[in-house]
């Protein structure tokens, strides 16, 4: 039988949630949220929400913390999601210049699929050219999976026949029933876990693809991520946003290219 969530405990998780990521948890996925935690409460030997809460309470070491978000986080992606901006990615590359390194951040990665997508367009496109890539995601299982780089098999069909066959590679043995990627590309992507909401003094970067992230954010939060991704994108970099996330009106530092894409013209 399952524990149920009262109105009371939901509006704790919602503010925990909230104040831990940002994430507004919509009152409609109460059931969904059961579910999905209702794998911590064995973990932690809770008998109800009520006790868990006091877990989270008393969570100085923050680990259940993670674990809490990394339940209630969001992980759905695939290999060259909106495909469109893909073919829109190379031909931007057609025209960037050989001698300068492209930095490229998928922020919130989730599972690392559209950072390995990005790794085989950047290659093909790029050839001898020096790319890096950086995914980031405030789930660290996510990040944890995205690193092992083990896919099912039957995702690598989401994958155009050349780039599959170019830097793809069928698993043996126990990795039988999935495939990953060569480690010709792997070695130029690092992940990290990273909160979009909090400033970031990393160097920046000359392509950000930040898709279907915003709109599990507020209007004030969505705000300050763009703020904050705009910060680390350097002049004449360029931002794809996800299709559904027209939310980048007339920002004095960013232009408008195709649909959902931007480049950044000041500083």
């Amino acid at each position: 039988m399952s524990v149920i969530i009262s109105k009371e405990q939901f509006k704790s998780i919602q503010t925990i949630m909230e104040k831990s990521t940002g994430i507004h948890l919509a009152e409609h996925k109460r059931s969904m949220i059961e579910n999905r935690l209702s794998v911590r409460l064995k973990a932690t030997h809770c008998r109800n929400y009520e006790e868990y809460l006091q877990v989270l309470a008393a969570d100085e070491s923050t680990e259940e913390l993670q674990h809490f978000i990394d339940r209630l986080t969001t992980h759905e992606t695939r290999f060259f999601r909106e495909h469109i901006q893909f073919e829109q990615l190379i031909e931007i590359l057609e025209d960037w210049p050989l001698s300068y390194p492209v930095k490229v951040w998928s922020a919130a990665c989730s599972t690392g699929e559209e950072v390995y997508s990005l790794a085989m367009v950047l290659e093909q496109s790029l050839g001898n050219a020096k790319w890096s890539l950086i995914g980031s995601d405030i789930s660290s299982s996510a990040i944890e999976h995205a690193q092992r780089c083990q896919y099912d098999l039957c995702l690598a069909e989401q994958i155009p026949n050349n780039l599959r066959r170019r830097f793809c590679l069928k698993g043996v043995g126990d990795f039988e029933g999935h495939f990953t990627v060569s480690q010709k590309l792997r070695r130029f992507c690092r992940f990290k876990t990273e909160n979009l909401l909090e400033e970031n003094q990393a160097s920046s970067v000359h392509i950000v693809f930040l898709r279907n992230v915003l709109i599990y954010f507020s209007v004030e939060k969505q705000k300050q991520i763009l703020e904050n991704v705009i910060a680390r994108l350097a002049v004449g970099g360029y931002l794809f946003l996800g299709h559904s996330e027209n939310v980048l009106k007339r920002h004095p530092r960013m232009e408008l290219v195709e649909n959902c894409i931007y480049r950044k013209v000041s500083q």
